[in-house]
């Protein structure tokens, strides 16, 4: 696979920061998400050898991997780039008409992050790339984000793991939460991009996905969600 290593000249380019300003555990309690976002960065940091550590973080949707890799970037200084910015353009019928092992496949653009992101970063380029813009279904024209091969890279989402893409990176993290508190969150925060049937397409996809793949048995660290 060939790099890219420079962004397209005709768009606008926006680099992701990286966090700064951890904020203090000493006075409250560390919560799970901090207690495991702390054995993220350690882990990271003990694979530091190359100068960055790309890391899948992987889960259930409503697992709570934005707000594990969230903390982590607050802790270790870290980027994030999130899988949803991969959603995969398509018409409304197609995709309403996908299987479960189709949708696993095809919701994603999976090829789309090996190619703009994955394989950029492993081989020690800088990764440009195109989001997803949900409200208009299609990616963004006007902007390409860069992420700068340094430091820790922390890619979130359902899937980023996949075995496609799994030896792209240094780490694999599973967040691992129990199906009905993911539900209930998923519930809670209006996600249900689509028809009323989403929610049901939606988790046999993800179930055809970790029945079929385990990518709680395959990851480097696994840790709780809740």
């Amino acid at each position: 696979m060939t790099a890219r290593t420079r962004a397209p000249s005709e768009r606008t380019s926006v680099l992701i920061p990286r966090r700064t300003g951890a904020r203090s555990r000493h006075n409250h309690p560390m919560t799970k998400i901090e207690t495991a976002a702390e054995r993220v960065v350690a882990a990271a940091r003990a694979r530091g050898g190359r100068g960055m550590v790309l890391i899948a973080v992987d889960g259930m949707g409503g697992s709570g991997k934005s707000t594990l890799a969230a903390a982590a970037a607050r802790l270790g200084d870290a980027v994030v780039v999130h899988g949803d910015d991969f959603y995969r353009p398509m018409d409304a019928d197609e995709r309403a008409a996908l299987t479960p092992a189709q949708g696993y496949d095809r919701y994603f653009d999976w090829q789309r992050l090996r190619d703009e992101v994955l394989t950029p970063l492993a081989t020690g380029h800088d990764a440009y790339y195109r989001r997803y813009d949900w409200p208009s279904g299609s990616l963004v024209t006007d902007e390409v984000r860069t992420v700068v091969c340094a430091g820790i890279v922390l890619v979130e989402g359902v899937y980023s793991a996949r075995p496609e893409l799994a030896d792209h990176y240094d780490l694999v993290v599973y967040v691992d939460t129990p199906p009905d508190e993911s539900m209930r969150r998923l519930r809670a925060r209006g996600d249900d991009h689509g028809p009323l049937d989403w929610e049901a397409r939606w988790r046999l996809a993800e179930e055809h996905y970790l029945n079929t793949t385990r990518p709680r048995e395959r990851a480097d660290l696994v840790v709780p969600g809740h």
